[in-house]
Formats: structure tokens, sequence, C-alpha cells
């Protein structure tokens, strides 16, 4: 199995030990355990031993990369194929939870073989442009990190297909604005909770992709912060990878998504913004993606952003209504 021993993006250098310490830690154990888990292809949770090798299999063998000139560019254009046409929209809920609570939140389907068709919830993950998993492996605790440090992730993102996604990073990342690439990885089975602790296993689809650094797309040659030209532009590029997004998700027949405050952390877009875009794609009147999906959940941990992102949602919303 392949190891990033790279730097994740946003680290710094390592501070004294203290008690905050601990938590890291933790999590880092937490992390091997996982890839444990993985290369033995199967656990045991309750007494009951489940066998994920098929899945992994699957997932890996069912990875796709999506170049920054792919297809996805289309989405503006509603389609035929995967937009399921409901008479009724998108039932959306904000909620101030984790990624893995959502996931649970929407998950009701049993655990089944890989060939079967099923019904699986969507995820958006927050990657990291260069490092695949983000620093879980080192005890980090972004969003993008509990889904790997929880799951059997890791192994498409770092197969010969999700490769391609790190290493174009990797040659170039574009002042921070990175690129429209993605990966799509089927069948990926979350095994722990929260708390680290195993669970019953479920199956979802994650979507890897990096947000605008919009902390970096500011800073000019000089050191000082850009004007608002920039703030357009980063608004522009965020919005077409949103809905890049979305179209995968819809074109996977993806019909419940997790979603969140996608790259408002360490990347410093505006939580408004991020919001507001969301909003646009999928609940304005006449919204690309007002019928596409079932069920969204934003997922949200901090309180403060979470208040932030839900008035700025509903604010655009009602704009678009009025």
């Amino acid at each position: 199995m392949k190891k990033n021993a790279s730097k994740p993006e946003g680290s710094k250098q390592p501070k004294p030990k203290g008690p905050g310490d601990a938590g890291r830690n933790e999590r880092r154990i937490i992390a091997k355990s996982t890839l444990e888990i993985i290369e033995a292809g199967h656990y045991t949770v309750g007494g009951v031993k489940y066998d994920v090798r098929p899945h992994l299999n699957a997932m890996v063998s069912g990875t796709r990369y999506y170049t920054p000139d792919s297809l996805l560019s289309l989405w503006p254009q509603p389609t035929s194929t995967g937009n399921f046409a409901r008479d009724r929209a998108t039932e959306i809920l904000i909620v101030e939870i984790s990624t893995l609570e959502g996931i649970n939140l929407l998950s009701s389907t049993p655990y089944t073989s890989p060939e079967e068709p099923r019904r699986r919830v969507g995820v958006l993950s927050f990657a990291s442009a260069k490092n695949p998993g983000g620093g879980f492996q080192s005890g980090a605790r972004a969003q993008e990190e509990s889904i790997a440090r929880s799951s059997t992730l890791y192994p498409s993102l770092t197969c010969s297909t999700g490769e391609k996604f790190y290493g174009l990073h990797n040659k170039d990342l574009k002042g921070g604005y990175y690129s429209h690439a993605m990966i799509l990885s089927p069948g990926v089975t979350v095994l722990r909770t929260d708390s680290g602790k195993l669970a019953e296993p479920v199956q979802v689809d994650v979507v890897t992709s990096a947000a605008v650094n919009a902390g970096v797309a500011r800073r000019t040659l000089n050191g000082q912060v850009a004007g608002e030209a920039e703030e357009v532009k980063i608004g522009k590029v965020m919005k077409e990878r949103m809905g890049r997004i979305l179209f995968l998700f819809e074109k996977h027949g993806s019909r419940d998504l997790v979603l969140g405050s996608f790259g408002t952390g360490v990347f410093q877009n505006k939580v408004s913004l991020v919001a507001a875009i969301w909003a646009e794609l999928l609940v304005a009147p006449g919204a690309r993606f007002a019928n596409s999906f079932d069920r969204v959940v934003f997922a949200i941990l901090g309180h403060p952003t979470f208040v932030e992102f839900k008035d700025a949602f509903e604010e655009r919303q009602a704009a678009k209504r009025s």
C-alpha cells in the first residue's frame, strides 16, 4: 500500500507536545488501525465479521478520474440522463453535524454485495490538492481527514487512477486555484463513527475535489491582499467547480448528498459566498439542479460557520423567490 510522507497542505512545523497532542495521537492510531483493516480486508464489530475485500476491489476498479477539461464542463446544460426530473424540489437540510453524522442520517440501505444495484449516499470530500486523504495519517482532524480515517477511501485515492489527481496538482498549483479535476470513488465503505469506534459498514460514493485556496489566491507578489477583482474571480471559479461536482453526482445517479461549507476552513473561502453558490445551483427558480436530487444535507461543524452558512443560504433562496 502506498503511503504519502509529504506534509499536508497548510501544515506547520511541529510544536512542542502539550495537552492538545493527545487527540492528534489518538487520531493517528485510529488511522493506522483503519489502514490495517484495509490491508486485512475484514474487521469485526459486535461479534459480526465484515468482509470488505470485495467492496475494496470494486471501489478501486471503479475509481474514475475527471480531467480539468472533461465533459463535466457541460454542467450548465440540463441533460435527459441523470436528471431525475421529479415533480418536487430537493429537500434541503442544513444541520450542525459532521459529515459522518450526515451520512448516518441519510443511509438506510443495508450492506449488500457490490454487484447489487443499490441506493447510496453521495459525499463530497473537501480535498487537499496535493496529498491523498490530507493529513489523516498524522492525526489531522479536518473534514477530508475524518472521511479517510473512518473509511476505505484511501486505496481509491492512491491507485493508478486516483493518483493522477495529485500528480496534476503537484506539478502546478495554479496560484491556489488548483483545477476542476476530481475523483469519483464508488462504494467506499464507512466503518467508524466520529469517535473512532468501529461500526456496521455503510457504503457511500465519494467525490474528491479541491476548493480554491482563497487564502493563497488573495496574496499578491508583494505580499499584500488582492482587491475585489480577485474576489470576483474566486467566486467564478468556485461556482464552476461546484457545478461540476453536482453534475458528477447527477451523472452517477446519486440521489441523496452530503455537502457542506466547502473550502471555508484552511482554504479561507468566504462562508457566505459558498452558501450562496450552493443555493443558486440547488434552490433558485430555474436552478440547474433544482430537481436532480431527493435530499441534500449540508453537514456543518462550528456554530459560527453553521449560522453564517444557514443565513446566507436562506437569504439567497429568499432573494431568488422575490
